[in-house]
């Protein structure tokens, strides 16, 4: 063997290129001749390769080894097969962070690149099959493509199939001598078919069946890379499959603790691979109004009025500061319902109104100018700061050509539509995009109906790899442009969505009766409850990296009536969750702070456009540019806890360098406690003593350690939360030196003067006490302490002052359980005193008159409308709207309501959301007795009795104590 270094250049640094030559025989995986192995290093890894591939894999910080017995890969034409470890490999080809092996088979070349760039902890490999130089250039079909055929050593003693093995393989391992939680092993297929075998001597194969024609043009068969990675196991473990977010589990804990599980290690390691690839890398965040939640649908823009109409939609979406606003209202001038051919009816929505046009072929970019109605349209948004994202179906039965549709034969239309898998439709569809986007100035495309599992069409991988090819050529056509992921893509997990903005944000349709709903009045709170179900699916299940996590802000409106009609008209123009919309918000901005998808808005309904506080839309614009500011932090978001479910708190830890953010949510009625404990397991890795700051919902209060007023690492952090109740709480280390007081227990200012200590604008909720405490700077000593005015007792011990203070009024807190719980309760009679202080009606009545919204009978079915309603809500945990509940109030019966998440009423079991009952009626400050009759349930289902629209008050009212 004799070995020739050549020297180039590749941009600014010099490479050096190693081509060895390679002889016959060489199966063994050993060069001979060779007297050290091939290494690649990044500092994290070391990968050593012999005579057909990779030998070794080791993990250089804890020494743990993967050994493989044979670096075979294959390639299985129609009529012929190509393996590596029947070849001679005719050179190896080293770079800075990559190996090629060079095979000769006939008329084919073949190269094999193993890749190991810096900050990868994996490695990944891939092939590129091409035609020799002067061989016949004739299309053949790949059948199947090996990507692996190697014993591990060790074998592994627990192994954990992703979705079903369809996207790889978790291998782990014991401890060993190095002590810990073990240590672990990915293989990753870069698609969604991923087969995984082992046979009886211990070799395992890799293998997945392209089944699709391949021509010379198309530049050389690239494989789908496998990506094998090493980590450390932290013992820190998740359910590997969420249970629904609406499904009670009787013990979350044990839940998370039984098989099958994955541990947080192994959904970082997954979810950094995954991150590797990503073409789209934001910078800040994705901004996206979708009107089609909002109906917009019914609004027939080619009228003066319904551009009128619209305006508010586009004013309203600039105020909140959004960028960009899925384009989907009706146009007359432009299209009909009639002549729609797709399966929901919406094609006449496409394309900014040209969709039928589009695909008849009578309309085209380029060869026709964009009518002057809707050049207008899209630069009055520009003034405003928006850009429209056009709505697009890929798989409408386009006649630009016979061979797209030619499988569905005369059964066109409807979901029978163009066979992404054809190579002609992809590169018409992807010219015909850029151009569309040249031409109209569209910020980006919104793909729905993109069918990729057609049976009787091209293969499936062949439908999924023309989808990937169309996104990833677009994205590299127009780098900037949104891409807006819908039906049924999302379904096809990581690598199909490298390209895009974010997949589908509640991976299911959002119409209120496409999901099962989380027992709540509020649908957007019902909404927020689905979008973080459907954050933790994409996160632990499917590697999603924050970036391209979608979120989903409010909720979309019901197209249908109670008698299930799809309606046209001005149908549910208010809808907006007045109380609910602040919780949804942070639901998404704590689980996907990239890409800020928002639905329904107040802009539809005059009053209720008008009605929209300042204060409210200063608060919304606030939290959207928040997640701008802190992205650094929020590109480590992960999820801890566990996944969102009745029962339990849930939650997303940011953390960087010590620092960061913490998002907990309690989408129950009762009170329940959060729990986590300030280590690595929400990122924090190295240092001492923390400060933890409430930005929300009591923002501004430092919280109290369990010792003293901070936090030491490892400590657990429990809190307290209000049912249905958002926390985002900030982390950072101590300041080792600090020259103003710093006061922990109650949100305020802090000063010293005179040896005075002034406590100003400190709140509390009524009939609370709290103990508080005040860290002075050094050498300081007081005299006397004042809050809001008030003199209050204390006690300093050095730099600590405490104080105890007691805030006046009665004790009445947000969604206030009414009674006590019993977890057995099994039904019949549940039995309650009811009292409510005169400032829950006085805050009622405040409400009403600063959300000024008149409602119909019909509209105040919805009980998320007219938030100045009292109402008493029986919650149960999979509510069912058979049965027969009644509330009697000191003796008389009152009207029991059935509450659903959507005004049609055909889908019951996933819309209902529970009993309730109005009692506006009743007067402040008596005592009632309220009985409820509930018929024979599962113990643990009824989870208990509950005033609804009570929200937090603070008071600055000192009491003495």
């Amino acid at each position: 063997m004799h070995g020739m270094i050549r020297k180039g250049v590749c941009g600014a640094a010099a490479v050096i290129v190693l081509l060895v030559s390679m002889t016959a025989g060489l199966s063994s995986g050993l060069l001979h001749a060779q007297p050290r192995p091939v290494v690649l290093d990044n500092g994290l890894l070391r990968a050593e390769f012999g005579g057909n591939g990779l030998t070794e894999l080791r993990d250089i910080a804890t020494d743990r080894v993967l050994k493989f017995s044979s670096g075979a890969f294959a390639v299985i034409l129609e009529g012929r097969e190509i393996r590596t470890e029947k070849l001679r490999a005719v050179e190896m080809k080293i770079l800075p962070g990559s190996v090629t092996y060079l095979y000769e088979d006939g008329d084919f070349h073949i190269e094999v690149v193993y890749e190991l760039k810096a900050g990868w902890r994996f490695v990944s490999r891939h092939a590129e099959l091409a035609h020799s130089p002067t061989s016949p250039r004739r299309p053949f079909r790949v059948a199947r493509v090996e990507a692996l055929a190697s014993r591990l050593d060790p074998a592994p003693f627990q192994e954990l199939p992703l979705a079903d093995g369809a996207y790889g393989r978790l291998l782990r391992y014991a401890p060993g001598q190095a002590g810990g939680s073990g240590w672990g092993a990915f293989l990753l297929l870069q698609n969604p078919f991923m087969e995984w075998r082992q046979n009886e001597s211990g070799e395992v194969s890799v293998s997945y069946t392209p089944d699709m024609d391949w021509q010379h043009e198309y530049g050389p068969f690239v494989t789908d890379r496998l990506c094998i990675g090493l980590h450390e196991l932290t013992g820190t473990v998740f359910p590997a499959r969420a249970v629904p977010e609406w499904k009670p589990a009787a013990d979350p804990v044990r839940l998370a603790a039984e098989e099958p599980v994955i541990d947080a290690a192994e959904v970082e390691a997954l979810t950094d691979c995954v991150r590797s690839f990503l073409l789209h890398r934001p910078m800040r965040s994705t901004r996206v109004h979708v009107g089609w939640c909002g109906n917009d649908y019914q609004i027939d823009v080619g009228t003066p009025e319904g551009w009128e109409e619209y305006r508010r939609i586009v004013d309203r979406a600039s105020e909140l500061g959004l960028r960009h606003l899925l384009f989907t209202p009706h146009n007359s001038r432009h299209a009909s319902w009639e002549d729609n051919t797709d399966a929901w009816g919406w094609e006449n929505l496409l394309w900014f109104s040209l969709g039928q046009k589009i695909r008849t072929g009578e309309w085209a970019p380029v060869r026709n100018d964009v009518p002057k109605d809707i050049r207008d349209m899209i630069a009055e948004m520009a003034e405003k700061g928006m850009a429209p994202l056009a709505y697009v179906y890929p798989s409408l039965a386009f006649l630009q050509d016979p061979e797209w549709t030619r499988w569905a034969g005369d059964k066109l239309g409807g979901y029978r539509g163009a066979d992404t898998g054809v190579r002609s439709f992809q590169d018409w569809l992807i010219r015909r995009l850029v151009e569309f986007q040249r031409q109209t100035g569209a910020s980006g495309f919104s793909f729905d109906h993109w069918w990729i599992a057609y049976d009787g069409a091209s293969s499936r991988y062949a439908q999924w790899f023309g989808c990937r090819r169309i996104l990833e050529s677009l994205r590299r056509e127009i780098p900037d442009i949104v891409i807006d992921g819908r039906q049924q893509y999302h379904n096809f997990g990581p690598w199909t969505w490298l390209a895009g903005t974010y997949p589908h944000p509640l991976m299911t349709d959002e119409q209120p009766e496409s999901f099962t709903a989380f027992p709540d009045l509020h649908t957007d709170r019902v909404s927020a409850n689905r979008q973080r179900y459907a954050a933790w699916r994409f996160r632990v299940e499917r590697f999603c990296p924050p970036e391209i996590m979608p979120g989903f802000i409010t909720h979309q409106t019901a197209r249908h009536d109670a008698e299930g009609v799809m309606r046209r008209d001005g149908f549910r123009r208010k809808d907006w969750d007045h109380l609910g919309w602040k919780f949804s918000l942070l639901s998404s901005i704590g689980t996907a702070p990239f890409n800020h998808v928002v639905n329904v808005l107040p802009a539809r309904a005059e009053e209720e456009y008008r009605a929209f506080s300042e204060e409210d839309k200063a608060w919304f614009r606030k939290w959207l540019d928040w997640t701008d500011a802190n992205a650094v932090f929020l590109r480590r978001l992960r999820p801890i806890i566990g996944p969102p479910m009745i029962g339990r708190v849930d939650g997303t830890a940011a953390i960087r360098e010590d620092r960061g953010f913490v998002f907990l949510y309690n989408p129950n009625y009762g009170r329940m406690e959060a729990r986590f404990r300030l280590d690595a397991s929400i990122g924090l890795a190295r240092g001492t003593w923390f400060v933890v700051r409430e930005l929300h919902p009591w923002e501004g209060r430092l919280i109290r350690g369990p010792s003293g007023e901070l936090w030491e690492h490892g400590e657990e952090f429990v809190m307290e939360m209000d049912g249905t109740q958002a926390a985002v709480l900030e982390i950072f280390p101590m300041p080792e030196d600090y020259n103003e007081p710093l006061l922990f227990g109650c949100p305020g200012e802090a000063a010293v003067k005179n040896r005075i200590l002034s406590l100003t604008e400190v709140k509390g909720e009524p009939g609370t006490e709290h103990d508080i405490r005040v860290l002075l700077p050094g050498g300081v000593t007081i005299r006397g302490l004042r809050v809001n005015g008030k003199t209050v007792p204390f006690k300093q011990d050095g730099r600590r002052v405490d104080a105890r203070l007691r805030f006046s009024g009665p004790a009445f807190s947000r969604v206030q359980r009414v009674g006590d719980h019993d977890p057995e309760f099994e039904g019949g009679t549940f039995r309650a005193v009811l009292k409510i202080p005169a400032r829950v009606f006085s805050r009622l009545e405040a409400l009403k008159k600063a959300w000024p919204v008149n409602y119909t009978e019909d509209e105040l079915r919805a009980p998320w409308l007219a938030p100045w309603r009292l109402l008493l809500y029986a919650q149960t945990a999979e509510p069912d709207d058979a049965l027969d509940i009644s509330i009697t109030i000191d003796g008389q019966a009152i009207p029991v309501l059935k509450a659903y998440n959507s005004i049609d009423r055909r889908a019951p079991e996933r819309t209902f959301l529970g009993h309730y009952a109005d009692i506006s009626h009743l007067e402040p400050d008596k005592d009632y007795e309220v009985e409820i009759v509930v018929p024979s349930l599962v113990p643990g289902r009824f989870l208990g009795l509950f005033l609804e629209n009570v929200e937090t008050e603070y008071t600055d009212n000192i009491l003495d104590i």
